[in-house]
């Protein structure tokens, strides 16, 4: 079969646009998921905590999501409940979770670090204890941009020197 130079032309034209749907697909899908997502895990989450867009959870510093009266008040009202705690090594907790647009906390990621920065496993029992700590902090702001609120991660880590925790950051 001979082609003329129209349907050429066409041919090439069509190829194009699959190849550059395909490529745009492609490209929304991998940009649409990020390092750190917390996707809901049936087996970890609390199914009654919902997030209002599953697609659109941003970090806490672009929308401002935090605790009402800031950090210095959240580490004062955590503080009560978690100073009597003690671990064996030192080291770092880190908590990162999201708080939903509607100011609710819920899917609790854990990572555990020495002083060292390897991996490090602490009790898991006081880990349960710090984290239940944090859930029972009623006072999250959500995360805004104008009037219009959004879900946002949020990132709490603590600090362990000598067995006892030190910083709350």
């Amino acid at each position: 079969m001979k082609f003329k130079p129209k349907n050429k032309l066409n041919l090439w034209l069509l190829i194009s646009f699959l190849l550059a749907s395909t490529l745009t697909f492609w490209l929304n899908d991998q940009l649409s998921k990020r390092v750190g997502d917390i996707s809901f895990n049936e087996e970890l989450d609390d199914s009654f905590f919902k997030v209002c867009d599953e697609t659109r959870i941003l970090q806490y510093y672009s929308v401002n999501a935090n605790y009402q009266n800031g950090r210095k008040a959240l580490k004062k009202e955590i503080w009560e409940t978690i100073e009597p705690l003690t671990f064996k090594a030192s080291g770092y907790i880190t908590f990162r979770f999201i708080i939903n647009c509607d100011g609710e906390i819920g899917r609790f990621r854990v990572k555990t670090i020495d002083s060292e920065l390897k991996k490090n496993k602490f009790d898991s029992g006081k880990i349960k204890t710090l984290q239940k700590s944090i859930e029972n902090l009623k006072h999250w702001n959500a995360g805004a941009l104008g009037i219009k609120t959004f879900d946002s991660y949020f990132v709490l880590n603590f600090k362990i020197e000598i067995g006892k925790i030190t910083d709350i950051f």
